[in-house]
């Protein structure tokens, strides 16, 4: 087989709110059957991997804890990496919380905000104008700005919804500071991700259902990449991808990119 590994986007490509994409099951299977490893990749700052695994197998997805890599995992990683244990702001999702706690960060209450050595803001479905203020003084008292991740909107199940991207902006207007983003397109997920799979980019086809965050993490560590249109990325959009983003391959679902990518392969 062409590729050993799958860097697989959850949200919008395995399942869009709270249901599985067409033939999703089905086709995550036979990649399980055949050897390839998947490892999936959110930007979700909400949900840590006991979560993402609950939710596929609800679906009728194996799984393992393994097989998932969150951006609040990979933003707790990339801190300790840099600085070991450290005091955290955190206006993000819990699972951001959850993987802080795990390595040893303190994660700070919002009248600790002087104690800050990082801010962390991402998808926060309870920010408020005291969690505003707290991350503006600390970033503004010195702290480092992380950011999870870019997208402003992720694909709901009654339509699009704010993603992290809009909770990450007001710092940015009201600091003038620009933050680390930690999640796809960064580069710092992606190559946590290689890590984890042990193999190099030639061997790993990124799949996922947006031009700007999965396609281009992708092209970030010179990876195949595969767009499928289940999520944000309809197929009008196709035209307009710019040329130095468009994908390896361009499928309808992942049911589709298993029969013409796999159909050869045995076990």
């Amino acid at each position: 087989m062409k590729y050993r590994g799958i860097i697989m986007d959850l949200d919008g490509c395995v399942y869009v709110g709270e249901e599985p994409t067409p033939g999703a099951a089905d086709a995550l299977k036979r990649l399980r059957d055949l050897g390839v490893k998947t490892l999936y990749v959110t930007n979700n700052p909400r949900k840590t991997s006991e979560d993402c695994a609950e939710m596929l197998r609800r679906m009728g997805i194996d799984c393992d804890l393994d097989d998932f890599l969150t951006v609040g995992e990979a933003t707790a990683l990339y801190i300790y990496s840099r600085s070991g244990p450290s005091r955290v702001l955190v206006i993000a999702g819990e699972g951001v919380k959850v993987y802080c706690e795990k390595l040893g960060h303190k994660v700070l209450g919002l009248n600790e905000w002087e104690q800050a050595e990082y801010v962390i803001a991402g998808h926060d479905r309870e920010i408020n104008y005291e969690k505003l203020k707290a991350g503006l003084r600390a970033i503004l008292n010195g702290a480092v700005f992380i950011g999870t991740n870019p997208d402003v909107t992720h694909p709901g199940k009654d339509g699009l919804e704010p993603g992290s991207g809009a909770i990450i902006a007001p710092f940015k207007v009201m600091t003038g500071v620009e933050p680390i983003i930690i999640g796809k397109p960064s580069r710092i997920i992606m190559d946590i991700a290689l890590e984890k799979l042990k193999m190099n980019p030639s061997e790993v086809l990124v799949v996922g259902d947006r031009i700007d965050t999965d396609v281009r993490a992708g092209k970030s560590i010179g990876a195949d990449t595969a767009l499928v249109l289940t999520g944000i990325t309809k197929e009008s959009d196709l035209e307009k991808i710019p040329s130095d983003l468009k994908p390896t391959y361009v499928f309808k679902d992942l049911r589709e990119l298993v029969n013409e990518l796999f159909s050869n392969s045995r076990n």
